[in-house]
Formats: C-alpha cells, structure tokens, sequence
C-alpha cells in the first residue's frame, strides 16, 4: 500500500501498511526544524517554538485532566459543608451553588478528554483508525457538551430537560459499553481491534470505569432532590436530613473511585508500561 499522508497545521503524519493490509498512520515529523516540540533561538536571542496541532490537542488533554480532577476537589470539599445539620439556610444555599457551579467542570472534561485522546490516537497513529474520523467525533463531543452545559442553564426547568437528561444517561451507557468493547477486544488482539497497544488499550478500560462511576453516582443521587429540598427550605426532618447525608456519603465512594481511576489513567498516557 503506497504511503498516505496528512497534516495538521505544521504536522504531517504518513501511513503505511502495518499488519497486513489494515492500514495505520504513525508519527513521522516531516520537518524536525517545525516542530512543536522544537526550540529555537532567534536573530533576537529569544526563544521561539512552532506550535503544531500535535501539541495544541496534547496541551487541552492536559488541561481537561487537570480541570477534572482539580474541580472535583472543590465539588467534594463544597459538599462537606453543605450536608452539615449545623449549618444556617443561607449558607447552606451558597454552598450548594458553589458545588453545582464547580462540578460542570468535570462534566465538560469528560467528553473533552474523550475527543481530544481520540483525536491524539489517530492523529499519532496509536489507533487504526483513518484521520476522518476526527470530523465525526468532535461532532459528537461538540453535542454532548452542549447537552451538559444546556442541563445545567435549565436545571430549574425540569419539564424542559427530561427528554436531554433521558438522552444523556442512556448515551453514556451506550459509550461504556463501546469504550469497554474497544479496550477488550484490542487486549485479546482481536481481528479488526482499535490499538495494538496495549497501555492505550488499559487506558481505554480505565477511562469506560471513571465514566461508569459516573453513572453510577447519578443512580444513587436520583432522588437526592426530595430530601435536600426541604433541607434548603430549612424544614427538614431528621429522617430526611440522614437519607440526604447517607445518599452523599454512597455518591463519596464513586468521586474517590474517579479520582483514583483518572491518576491510573495518567499514569498509563505517560509512561506507556507495556
């Protein structure tokens, strides 16, 4: 098969034939000169460096990861305060805004991470996959960011959001299941699979978990709102304060499953294991 080649900006990226006829793009810097990850000094004695697309989609992977984990620190601390019986209705209020405001962070982080680590396994050739695949998930990413961020502006409105909110839950099952087939079927070397490699594949079954104790937090804060309600309104039973405070103390163990599954998740991009 004659090699292909594509660019992004100042990158460009050739394919060639790898096992067998299936075809998969690999990293191949055209000019070493351009690179992002190149330095140079200028007439000026300063340093310049080309910035390619390569590094852009890494740099925003990056900062998803960070806006991720480091938001829901704040979401996890926010929420300490707020379930506490001592508190006065005021505060109670705020803290309640400061989390839900707060925790839309890692609520766009997810599908970022999600498109930009597609877009950088196509891109470096770590998956099989042809580069116009790229169009059709940042499509897909695009949507599902905007069906967060319209939950959110509505929340108050739940006659307006039912049918998104609907939508949204049995999309993420849908995306574990599929991001647990492609991690599993590229482990086994699977005819047809998504990566040979086997970290990325890892790293695919980690991400498929980290999305599945966010669903999974989602089952046990369903019906969260019928007995924080009357915690807000400052008419609370002792029963219905417990029930609230045992609901965010289930939900604690799923945000520390993520914390955790997110460094692993880092730890396989970074150091490539095996």
């Amino acid at each position: 098969m004659a090699p292909r080649m594509l660019c992004f900006g100042r990158s460009c990226y050739t394919g060639g034939a790898l096992n067998g006829n299936k075809a998969r793009f690999t990293l191949s810097r055209v000019e070493q000169a351009r690179s992002s990850q190149n330095r140079s000094f200028d007439n000026k004695g300063e340093i310049g460096m080309s910035v390619g697309m390569d590094s852009v989609m890494l740099l925003l992977h990056v900062m998803f990861f960070c806006y991720w984990l480091g938001t829901d620190l704040g979401v996890f601390y926010s929420a300490r305060f707020m379930m506490r019986a001592d508190i006065s209705v005021e505060a109670r209020g705020y803290c309640a805004k400061i989390m839900n405001f707060l925790d839309q962070a890692p609520r766009v982080s997810m599908p970022g991470i999600v498109v930009v680590g597609a877009t950088l396994g196509i891109m470096r050739g770590y998956l099989d996959a042809s580069p116009m695949w790229i169009w059709p998930i940042w499509i897909i990413g695009i949507v599902w960011v905007s069906a967060v961020i319209y939950l959110y502006i509505n929340e108050h409105h739940p006659e307006k959001i039912k049918t998104v909110k609907y939508i949204d839950f049995r999309f993420r099952i849908v995306m574990i299941i599929f991001l647990v087939y492609l991690g599993v079927s590229s482990l086994m070397g699977v005819e047809g699979a998504v990566t040979a490699n086997h970290w990325l594949a890892a790293k695919i079954l980690v991400f498929a978990a980290c999305m599945l104790s966010g669903v999974m937090i989602r089952v046990y804060m369903k019906d969260f709102g019928q007995y924080y309600g009357p915690m807000l309104r400052g008419n609370a039973t002792p029963e219905q304060i417990a029930v609230a405070q045992g609901m965010m103390a289930n939900a604690k163990i799923f945000v520390l499953a993520i914390w955790g599954l997110l460094v692993v998740a880092a730890a396989l991009g970074l150091w490539k294991p095996f």
